[in-house]
């Protein structure tokens, strides 16, 4: 992977010398009107952006989230007076390529903070990188608790990780008045382990009645659902794939299950809804990650990015977005660009500054003390807003 580190370099070059030169023109600017800035302050952005597919597109989405606030925070006087730009360089979402792309961003690169992060394996590796140096650095998209287990000077973790998405779904059993619980998970890790961290976390109340695992190729979902009802829960909760999970709340309904069903951020998908089929999943909930798509108090930050980009955002821009927006209030708050101050600020945000879901703050294991999960319910085969779900992860 070295290697092909090495022969992209090049290409590599040229994406941060473009996105350099896009930091500060674009959408949320003001032309002539725009304050003289003098000097710069650069952000670095680690995104899989040259991919095809679904990984591109969420590396472009990361990178115009990010575009999109520097543009912002430009048109409304910059940083320290200085404008605001950005670097790229290409992770590929891959670890061995995600260190390299890390260091290009180290000693020397003129960078004074960094972002992204998106897939948990490659996060591991440039957070080692980035963390020595110093360098502010916000995960954007990363959930893995070993993240955050690690010894971390300049690193905080802006999505939620898998502990505070097992927090939140038993903060949500509680608010429910659930009793009896059924967990099921599938034959994947992150499935298993999310539904081991809630099982964990349950206290006393509500009573587990029945864990079960979906083996892998399993279609047919009726014994499941069965030996689930004879349990007799009044909450399921399930963590695994978002088509398993559509299939498993129409067999439940079929067998007569009249209880909460909820399923974990996975299944906010359309995979889940047509599994389930017309008014298969009329009720359920899904404890989501908050977009811009489906946060109310996203909306008009929504609308500005479609008639920017011409397209929805997917959640990496959110996350982007306040990323930028973050470590720019840390870097003002600082009054430099020195990377231990600016990280000392951002263990301390001041008390107005808000995201979408209200006030960003980090707790001493530098995840997010309040994290960013929302609760979704099915409506007329929809996913809709029920309410936000913001639990502390100090509980």
């Amino acid at each position: 992977m070295v290697g092909s580190y090495r022969r992209r370099g090049a290409a590599l070059v040229a994406i941060a010398a473009l996105a350099v030169a896009a930091g500060g023109c674009g959408g949320g600017g003001k032309g002539k009107d725009s304050p003289k800035l003098h000097g710069t302050v650069t952000l670095g952005v680690l995104a899989p952006v040259e991919h095809a597919g679904p990984l591109g597109a969420r590396g472009r989405d990361t990178m115009n989230g990010a575009r999109m606030a520097v543009n912002e925070i430009n048109a409304a006087g910059g940083v320290l007076g200085r404008k605001l730009q950005l670097t790229t360089i290409d992770d590929a979402c891959d670890p061995q390529i995600g260190y390299e792309a890390a260091k290009a961003l180290g000693d020397g690169s003129g960078v004074d903070g960094v972002i992204g992060g998106l897939c948990d394996a490659a996060a591991a590796r440039e957070v080692g990188v980035v963390d020595a140096s110093g360098l502010p650095f916000l995960v954007t998209a990363a959930t893995s608790d070993d993240l955050a287990k690690q010894p971390l000077q300049s690193t905080y973790l802006m999505n939620g990780t898998v502990y505070q998405q097992a927090l939140s779904a038993v903060f949500w059993m509680n608010y429910q008045r659930a009793q009896r619980l059924a967990v099921i998970d599938d034959a994947g890790a992150g499935s298993q382990q999310l539904a081991k961290e809630a099982i964990r976390l349950v206290d006393e109340t509500p009573k587990l009645v029945s864990l079960q695992t979906v083996p892998r190729g399993t279609e047919d979902l009726t014994t499941i659902a069965a030996a689930a009802v004879a349990s007799k829960p009044n909450f399921i909760y399930w963590t695994g794939a978002p088509a398993t999970g559509g299939a498993l709340v129409k067999a439940l309904r079929a067998a007569g299950y009249k209880g909460t069903f909820t399923a974990s951020a996975a299944s906010e998908s359309p995979a889940f809804l047509r599994a389930a089929g017309p008014d298969g999943a009329e009720g359920a909930y899904v404890t989501a990650t908050a977009t811009g798509e489906n946060t109310p108090t996203a909306a008009k930050w929504l609308a500005r990015f479609e008639a920017t980009y011409k397209h929805p955002p997917g959640l990496d821009a959110l996350q982007s977005y306040d990323a930028v927006r973050t470590l720019a209030h840390a870097l003002t708050k600082a009054k430099s660009t020195d990377g231990a101050k600016v990280s000392a600020q951002i263990a301390k945000l001041d008390v107005h500054f808000t995201n979408a879901l209200g006030v960003v703050r980090f707790a001493g294991d530098h995840t997010l003390l309040y994290d960013n999960r929302i609760i979704l319910q099915v409506r007329h085969d929809a996913f809709t807003f029920k309410r936000s779900l913001r639990t502390d992860s100090l509980q």
